[in-house]
């Protein structure tokens, strides 16, 4: 087994869950946030961690079973009491909210005859498709490999993806830092559920 040493955190993308340790003897090592146990901060560029150093699937050395010093850790008994958690584990349901309300429009709109079937083939094969592309971005990121480009994320969301790609967004917890993203997805959101109001309301019509 081996035996746990110690190092720096020399590079951190937050929104992204991944970066680099640096150990005592130079060596540089990947660390994801799944690695880290979990405390009540963020990890931080310059902290000091331990860890225990492994060969990762791609041959690379990877930090694993990471405790960063200093940091406060989750307090899960007083998570148990009901106390709430600290902020940076709460999670935003926003995202999940507005793909079920964009579910619940093309329900409504579907129901009332409003619009042809195939919208709602439209909406399933495009999340989907969606919610595939932003899986294969959050692995990329991890790996360092060649990304899916914004544009692409956005195109695909614009063009009937968006639920999906909400959905993606909240549970891989991907994108959802990135302030100028979040914008153009909350446009994107609010163009589909103003056209799928626009149909339940008779006032836009397809076909």
């Amino acid at each position: 087994m081996s035996r746990p040493r110690s190092g720096t955190l020399v590079q951190w993308n937050d929104e992204r869950g991944f970066g680099f340790i640096r150990g005592e003897d130079g060596e540089r090592l990947f660390v994801h946030i799944s690695s880290i146990g979990r405390i009540a901060t963020r990890p931080r560029i310059g902290d000091t961690v331990s860890f225990v150093a492994r060969v990762g699937r791609d041959g690379r050395a990877e930090a694993r079973d990471v405790v960063i010093h200093g940091a406060n850790p989750v307090n899960r008994s007083a998570a148990r009491r009901g106390a709430p958690p600290p902020k940076a584990e709460r999670r935003d349901y926003l995202r999940v909210g507005g793909a079920g309300l964009i579910g619940l429009l093309l329900l409504a709109v579907l129901g009332l005859d409003r619009a042809p079937l195939w919208l709602a083939g439209v909406y399933l094969g495009l999340g989907l498709l969606s919610g595939l592309a932003y899986v294969a971005d959050k692995r990329a990121a991890e790996a360092g490999r060649w990304r899916v480009s914004e544009l692409k994320l956005h195109v695909t969301d614009l063009f009937g993806g968006i639920a999906g790609g909400l959905v993606a967004q909240q549970l891989l917890r991907h994108k959802t830092a990135k302030t100028g993203f979040a914008i153009a997805t909350a446009a994107i959101w609010l163009l589909h559920a103003g056209l799928l109001s626009g149909l339940l309301l008779g006032g836009v019509r397809l076909g």
